[in-house]
């Protein structure tokens, strides 16, 4: 019984074990408040965005992608969801990749922490009508991801959800998209999702209740 209990406080204990703020805002930070639109410009070189509870940075854009200028951002409530949107244009037969980090933003976040990533993309058919599709992959913290869409007809595993294994105050995400014949992807969109965890006052609580637990337990057994 001691055993389970002492696996049973480092299982609580690591559940909610952060990683350290990575995110460095070394420029200048825009603040767009719940929703507002920014240059890659003010994403890059140490400039850095905030949006809802969370900072965004060191956006870099490769491949044949153009016209990715702008990213919008949108948020419901300061913690809570935030939806960025990378307004570009990828056309048929080519690849191209967005690598961003979001972290989150102390001073606005209060308890809460990253807790999954939803991915999607915006495809479409040139000339109108045809039959295309396109393929996002990609990594964040670890996790993979990979979803395709299709028109003509029109199927789709996208928007696909990676849960992370822990909640996190930092994430780089790195995405692929490759497009196939007829195919003209516009826009890639991520929903950075979160949850509420315990304060270290709250922990110590769970700690000091579990080894209470066990001392009444091992009483319990000397008394049988």
């Amino acid at each position: 019984m001691k055993t389970l209990l002492s696996a049973a406080a480092v299982i609580a204990l690591s559940a909610f074990s952060l990683p350290a703020h990575a995110l460095v805002c070394s420029g200048t930070t825009t603040s767009l408040g719940l929703s507002g639109a920014a240059t890659l410009d003010q994403l890059s070189g140490g400039n850095c965005v905030s949006a809802g509870d969370k900072l965004f940075g060191n956006v870099s854009v490769g491949g044949a992608l153009t016209g990715t200028g702008l990213a919008t951002f949108s948020a419901l409530s300061l913690q809570g969801d935030v939806t960025v949107g990378f307004i570009g244009s990828l056309g048929p037969n080519a690849n191209g990749d967005i690598t961003y980090e979001v972290a989150i933003n102390p001073q606005l976040a209060g308890n809460f922490q990253i807790h999954d990533l939803e991915k999607d993309f915006t495809l479409n058919s040139t000339p109108a009508g045809t039959s295309a599709s396109a393929t996002l992959t990609g990594s964040a913290n670890g996790v993979t991801f990979s979803c395709t869409r299709t028109v003509n007809p029109n199927t789709s595993t996208c928007p696909v959800t990676e849960v992370f294994g822990s909640t996190t105050l930092d994430m780089t995400v790195n995405q692929h998209i490759a497009t196939g014949d007829n195919a003209t992807v516009t826009g890639i969109t991520d929903t950075i999702s979160q949850i509420a965890v315990p304060e270290p006052g709250t922990l110590g609580l769970l700690g000091s209740g579990l080894l209470g637990l066990g001392a009444i337990l091992r009483r319990r057994r000397r008394l049988v």
